[in-house]
């Protein structure tokens, strides 16, 4: 039952990222990307956190535009604004 109602949590919290993506206009792809990407760097720090919610410049600037296949590679990503 455990494992259950933390897979529910899982696809629960997945699907709030890609609702608030779409309604952000991001291209959803690339927005989970930049999660994954900056995330574990800044989990600590709440300027971080701000910089990758959806409607910050730095998001919009990364993954706006319904077709853009230009990710970044993890060792050239650089550094959040903050």
């Amino acid at each position: 039952m455990l494992v259950n109602q933390c897979l529910f949590q899982l696809i629960t919290l997945l699907l709030s990222l890609v609702e608030t993506a779409k309604a952000n206009n991001l291209n959803v792809y690339k927005y989970l990307y930049t999660l994954l990407l900056y995330m574990p760097d800044y989990k600590n720090e709440p300027a971080g956190i701000e910089e990758l919610l959806p409607w910050s410049t730095f998001v919009q600037d990364k993954c706006s535009g319904i077709i853009d296949d230009s990710l970044e590679l993890p060792e050239n990503r650089g550094n959040l604004p903050i």
